[in-house]
């Protein structure tokens, strides 16, 4: 019972200093969430070549980021910056610096002043580009890429779809959704404040952590996942593999998995004040057989195996419900 309060204690400081860290990083010129009605406008736009497998990197404040693949060899930069007057406009600039293989977007502040600019980011790059984004404030998302994708925001709302080598999107306190993609690798998903949620993804290991949010995994197909949330419920719909290990935990919510009775299953699950129920006659290596249906007899804990036990299902709650569904 202590062990299991020190864990929950280490949780929220965690959390809090995550949130310290993120605060220390907004910049005192970092544009509000809502400009005055009267705001005014300045428009960027800047096309600049960039061969073939090459890498762009975007560094923003604030502002909104879409990003799409596209034909061709050019990186096409559409910005507009919102601001209360033409003279703070003025004061915020957008550098673009290139080589044959790389182009680095920076948007840049005043030192020491309190200029309340948004930039909002339209991009077409190369769909064979490499990209790496980060934002302190806005929204991104991310579209149509082969090339290896990083994302991250400290305060906004992440999305990638329809690419195929996605490897690690991140927001403090925002949600995260990838959905239609593939990694040719590990892929890292993560919010701090936010849910967090995967659809039609392919890679060799997913791993996913929310601390104060949902974590949802529907269509996946991958050997090997780690899910973990503090505050928050988990649900996977994925495809389970021979030889695969699925490991989902949550402190302060419900853990979903739904199983076919097509793939055999080995499952170790325990939760300290909730329910464990299966769909799925396991046979207990306590002995016994787990009934299937609403009637059987409600478990804190359960050790079995359904099948052959290829998959292996780990599963873990602190005060929540685990149930194993028969799709």
């Amino acid at each position: 019972m202590k062990t299991h309060r020190f864990l929950a204690l280490l949780a929220i400081a965690g959390v809090v200093l995550l949130a310290g860290s993120a605060r220390a990083a907004v910049p005192a010129n970092a544009a509000p969430s809502i400009l005055d009605a009267d705001q005014q406008t300045e428009k960027f736009s800047k096309t600049v070549p960039l061969a073939k497998g090459g890498a762009f990197d975007l560094s923003n404040i604030s502002g909104t980021i879409v990003i799409t693949g596209g034909s061709g060899d050019q990186v096409v930069i559409d910005a507009v910056k919102r601001g209360r007057s033409a003279e703070e406009l003025k004061e915020v600039t957008i550098e673009v610096a290139t080589t044959a293989n790389r182009v680095d977007v920076r948007t840049r502040y005043p030192e020491g002043r309190g200029i309340r600019v948004w930039v909002d980011y339209t991009v077409t790059v190369p769909k064979s580009a490499a990209i790496n984004v980060k934002s302190i404030s806005g929204d991104e998302k991310i579209s149509g890429l082969d090339g290896e994708i990083h994302v991250n925001s400290i305060s906004g709302n992440v999305s990638v779809a329809s690419a195929t080598d996605v490897r690690a999107v991140k927001s403090v306190s925002g949600d995260v959704h990838v959905q239609a993609s593939k990694s040719t690798a590990a892929l890292s998903v993560s919010s701090v404040s936010g849910n967090v949620k995967l659809n039609d993804v392919t890679a060799s290991e997913i791993q996913v952590n929310s601390v104060s949010g949902d974590v949802t995994c529907e269509a996946i197909t991958t050997t090997r996942v780690a899910v973990k949330t503090v505050s928050g419920g988990v649900t996977f719909g994925g495809s389970l593999a021979k030889g695969g290990r699925y490991e989902l935990a949550s402190h302060s919510g419900d853990v979903t998995i739904f199983a076919s009775d097509k793939i055999g299953i080995e499952v170790s699950a325990s939760t300290f004040s909730g329910e464990v129920t299966s769909d799925l006659a396991l046979k207990l290596k306590a002995g016994g057989d787990a009934a299937p249906g609403r009637g059987r007899r409600m478990r804190q804990s359960m050790q079995g195996i359904f099948g052959d036990g290829s998959a292996m299902l780990q599963l873990t709650s602190f005060s929540g419900n685990i149930r194993i569904v028969k799709k």
